[in-house]
This record gives structure tokens, sequence and C-alpha cells, in this order.
């Protein structure tokens, strides 16, 4: 059993395996938790099935702890997303897309590009949280199997959805425009209606104030430093 902390909550966590110990060395605490949880053998069971896979039983389980503080953090104010987030001039970026459009390619060429101006908050499955009003993209030590990121919280400055195309080209682009792809990268609470009813508020409240950028990219360096511009266009305003 480990206590970590992450997006400012202390989560307990009952575990059998120390895939999870291993995996969240830089997250571990002695805080009081704010909530616990544990992944049942018919949970690590229901993983298995859902993937489809035959992994050891040890990574379904760190699947499934997952899921459980996805279920319940809506309760604190935030939310599980899946997307790369980068730590840009003190402000946390969102990289997301569909499956096989390239997140996780664009992201290193924010890293190669850019050198120390950018870091990995987290490569894959980010929460982002309200605290005192503000949200934070926040790390974890669920980060996808590149293993990109690193223990902080940041002040959420935007989402960037990418798409495949032959030229580069950003723009900001509307809540509407935005809405099908930045719901889609939501993990919404299957277990409890209220939580999901709390996600999708918290969700409504992050598109409404957050700066939404569309990038059409070729993946080629040219794409980061036209998401870049972007960016920077945005936010003189």
């Amino acid at each position: 059993m480990i206590n970590i902390k992450i997006a400012g909550l202390t989560v307990e966590i009952d575990n059998k395996y120390p895939n999870i110990e291993y995996a969240a060395v830089d997250y571990l605490t002695d805080k009081k938790a704010d909530f616990s949880v544990v992944a049942t053998p018919d949970d690590i069971k229901a993983e298995r099935e859902a993937a489809n896979t035959d992994y050891p039983d040890a990574y379904y389980e760190s699947t499934a702890l997952y899921r459980k503080i996805a279920e319940k953090i809506a309760e604190y104010d935030g939310f599980l997303f899946h997307g790369s987030v980068i730590d840009f001039g003190g402000k946390a970026y969102v990289i997301t897309a569909s499956s096989g459009v390239g997140k996780t390619t664009h992201t290193r060429l924010w890293l190669s590009e850019f050198g120390d101006e950018v870091s990995i908050i987290n490569g894959d499955k980010p929460i982002i949280r309200f605290i005192d009003g503000t949200p934070y993209a926040c790390g974890t030590p669920w980060m996808g199997k590149e293993g990109y990121g690193k223990n902080v919280m940041r002040q959420l400055g935007g989402f960037i959805f990418l798409s495949r195309g032959e030229k580069n080209n950003a723009k900001e682009i509307s809540v509407s425009d935005a809405l099908v792809r930045f719901m889609t990268q939501i993990y919404l609470p299957k277990k409890n209606k209220m939580n999901l009813l709390k996600t999708m508020q918290l969700a409504d409240r992050v598109i409404k104030s957050s700066t939404l950028i569309h990038l059409e990219c070729n993946m080629d360096k040219e794409a980061a430093h036209v998401c870049r511009a972007a960016i920077e266009g945005t936010n003189l305003g």
C-alpha cells in the first residue's frame, strides 16, 4: 500500500503488485489520503478483456487503479484527459489528436526545436483540475509507453488539436468547433451519474476558458514553429 500525491491530492493505493510503486516513485508521499482506491481481481479481469491483450496482471492492476482515480476525481474538480502536455512559457498546453495522428511525434518536435524552453508534463494521460478556481494540467505516473512526464502542475494555457495536412497551418478555433474533438478525449465516469454530470460541467468550464488551436500539420519540424506562433499570437490577445 502506498500514498501518492497527484493533482494536489493524496491518493492511497492498495496495490497487490509492485509495478505501480516503481512507476510512482516521484509521487510518493506520507501525507494523509484524500481518498483510496483498490483494484479487485474482477477489475483486473475487466481491464484485460477490454484491452483484448495478454499482459501480466500487474499491468492491468495499474490501469484499473487509474480508472478508479478517474471515476473519483470529479468530486475534487478534476478529470482525466487523453493528450500530451508540454510546459511552455510557464503554462501547460495539451496536444491531443485521434489515435495515430501523431501527438507524440509533434511533442518530440517541440523538444527538438525549442530545447530547454519546453518540457513534458505528461505524455499520455494527465489530470486537468481546478484549484481555487484556476485550471491546472497535472503530471501523473501514467505517462504512456514512452514514459514522458514529471511531477508538476502548471496553469492550463490551452489545447492544440492536431490533424494531418500537407501543409502546416494553425489557427484559433471557437468552442463549438473544438467541442467534439475535446469531448472525445475526456474520460467520462461510468459508475456514478453525479460524477459524470460534474465532469461535463468541468469540461464546459475548461473549454470556455482556454485557448483552442487547430493545427493541420505534416510532422515536419516547421509544424512546431507554426504552432508556437499561433500560441504566442493568441496569448498576445
